[in-house]
């Protein structure tokens, strides 16, 4: 690892991962929306750089442990003038999650990402939809009704029925980059998921531009398609349950051939759901 000249402490990767965060203004964003109202050594957007670094350090570290962990990484220069390790305690982490739980961490995301689309110079041309499920041990009191979202048992995407589980909603733009973020209960569906999720993005993300929303099979219902194509353009996978899809399988198809040459299309004409396709 990089070492700081006539010091101890690393900087590394660290240095690149602190830089962009600082050329994106994210700590400034976090701090202007959750500013502290009371003498600190660190606000909460340094806070939140503090916990990026670690968790882009390649370590997981329970909270208490943090201070042990920035004993040597080069903490002022990385995160702030005068912030020694000794300030980034469990104390500090756990009132900048509580000021995030209370602002809403949807909220936070999504602002953060609008931030960073008006200083990036490509436009947002199609917007990819999908959940996954996040697997968690341990016992959780539902009676004290004070989280945000339940943690149950649900459709454990990775197969473990054993745990309770929470959602988490992603969307990314053609680039991969993750434009909408919302975490949900561990027993909700994706097709009640993704329409609430594109209402929330075409709600939040105001452009002018045609913009494409993707996502899986979960989508095509006929309700679900009598909602979307009213208001914004869709493209999807049409599950193989639906009788006209099962009927186009089994005819004799003339298939064209794509650029890919891995790939052939056929297009079909279709009024599923009283919405011409």
């Amino acid at each position: 690892m990089s070492i700081v000249d006539d010091s101890n402490v690393t900087i590394a990767h660290l240095g690149i991962v602190s830089g962009i965060i600082d050329k994106l203004g994210i700590c400034e964003y976090i701090d202007r929306v959750i500013p502290k109202k009371r003498s600190h050594n660190v606000t909460h957007g340094q806070s939140v750089k503090a916990l990026l670094l670690n968790c882009l350090g390649f370590t997981e570290r329970r909270l208490y442990l943090m201070p042990e962990y920035f004993d040597d990484v080069a903490t002022e220069r990385l995160i702030g003038e005068g912030i020694e390790s000794k300030h980034l305690n469990q104390y500090l982490f756990g009132e900048t999650l509580e000021a995030i739980a209370a602002a809403g961490p949807t909220e936070l995301f999504t602002g953060i990402v609008l931030e960073i689309l008006d200083n990036l110079l490509h436009g947002v041309l199609r917007l990819h939809y999908d959940t996954t499920t996040i697997s968690v041990t341990g016992e959780y009191d539902r009676d004290l009704n004070t989280r945000l979202i339940k943690l149950v048992r649900g459709h454990s995407k990775d197969h473990r029925n054993d745990l309770k589980q929470f959602v988490l909603s992603l969307v990314t733009d053609q680039r991969g980059i993750p434009v909408f973020m919302e975490p949900l209960s561990g027993n909700i569906s994706d097709k009640k998921t993704l329409i609430r999720t594109i209402q929330e993005v075409r709600k939040n993300l105001n452009t002018e531009q045609t913009i494409y929303h993707m996502a899986d099979s979960a989508l095509y219902s006929a309700k679900m398609v009598q909602e979307l194509s009213s208001h914004c353009y869709w493209i999807t996978h049409v599950p193989e349950t639906i009788k006209e899809v099962k009927n186009i399988l089994k005819s004799d198809v003339e298939w064209i051939p794509c650029l890919d040459a891995r790939y052939k299309y056929a297009a079909f004409d279709s009024k599923y759901g009283g919405i011409e396709q």
